[in-house]
């Protein structure tokens, strides 16, 4: 029964991190990938410094969702469906 529990645990490793590998793809209606890029780029420092702030400096996982949320909504770059 343990050697069921690991199995199961590494599945479910192995999908959360096939997961976590995806990409996901911008637009913009007025932005070209030069402009993304740029935009990325501030967006990824803002957010390194506010995980620092919350006393979770090189958390990558906040760091990913901080950048999203503000490509999304503080430079209007939707994800593509």
């Amino acid at each position: 029964m343990k050697d069921f529990g690991k199995v199961v645990f590494v599945m479910i490793f192995l999908f959360i991190a096939t997961i976590g590998c995806a990409r996901t793809l911008y637009t913009h209606p007025t932005k070209n990938q030069q402009d993304f890029e740029r935009d990325r780029y501030k967006c990824r420092l803002i957010a390194e410094q506010s995980a620092a702030n919350w006393g979770s400096p090189g958390n990558v996982f906040m760091i990913v969702e901080e950048t999203k949320r503000c490509l999304e909504f503080q430079y209007e770059w939707q994800p593509e469906k």
